[in-house]
């Protein structure tokens, strides 16, 4: 399936890492090579592209088989001759990003908590607090039961990007757990308010997605945020990155 045309196709968008396709029924998500300067000016195309939009796919299958965590229904993936690859899922009616609840209000005509064209944050506030309540109750103990002896997934190790923003990506290879030790739990990578969908109305927990960097790693890895600080301050804790580096490299 090569795909072409993204930025002129309705229901289309372009961003550093893919090309995204929505359509009534669909979603459709395609790695691109973005390229950016270097140090001595010239140009390097970033990596884990193509492998994140992989090890999507194959953690949606593992988690819609051995979870009840929802999740998007996996219709195809693979990779184009250019060496990209796609994504294929099936579109969730009514699902709303946790983050734009706030935007207007949710409720009913007649039980609106503020004017129509207001943002609303009684609405942002209980969405975020049905979300915190599924994550926490519902998806965390599922996924600390899926244990592995080796990080990563199917030989992919793709490393959170919170913890390899601000340097090179280490290139970490599957590592096999000590004797002795606990083993690795599977870890989302990227949970935070944009991958957590509630429905429109309801505001209830429709689906988890975005599971390009999910896998196995040591529990240490299993971190998760409901608002924008939450999220932000994860990529300014350099401790707690260099200590997460240091348990896979």
């Amino acid at each position: 399936m090569v795909v072409s045309g993204y930025q002129e196709k309705e229901g289309s968008s372009l961003t550093p890492f893919y090309n995204l396709i929505t359509t009534k029924t669909t979603h459709l998500k395609q790695s691109v090579h973005p390229w950016s300067k270097t140090h001595n000016n010239k140009l390097a195309s970033r990596v884990y592209n193509t492998e994140r939009i992989l090890n999507a796919a194959t953690a949606l299958h593992l988690i819609s088989t051995r979870t009840t965590i929802p999740v998007p229904r996996l219709l195809s993936s693979d990779t184009n001759p250019d060496g990209n690859a796609w994504l294929e899922t099936e579109r969730t009616p009514n699902g709303l990003w946790l983050d734009v609840v706030r935007d207007r209000c949710r409720m009913p005509a007649g039980k609106q908590h503020v004017a129509e064209g207001s943002e609303c944050d009684e609405c942002d506030r209980i969405a975020r607090a049905n979300a915190r309540r599924f994550v926490t109750d519902e998806v965390l103990p599922q996924l600390n039961g899926l244990r592995s002896d080796v990080t990563g997934l199917g030989g992919r190790v793709i490393p959170p990007l919170w913890v390899t923003f601000h340097e090179e990506e280490p290139g970490w290879v599957p590592k096999r757990v000590e004797e002795g030790v606990e083993g690795y739990v599977f870890c989302h990578g990227n949970l935070h308010a944009h991958s957590i969908l509630v429905h429109a109305e309801t505001l209830h927990v429709l689906q988890i997605v975005d599971w390009e960097e999910a896998g196995y790693f040591p529990k240490e890895f299993q971190v998760w945020s409901v608002t924008r600080e939450e999220y932000e301050a994860l990529y300014e804790d350099e401790e707690h990155r260099k200590r997460l580096t240091a348990l896979m490299v």
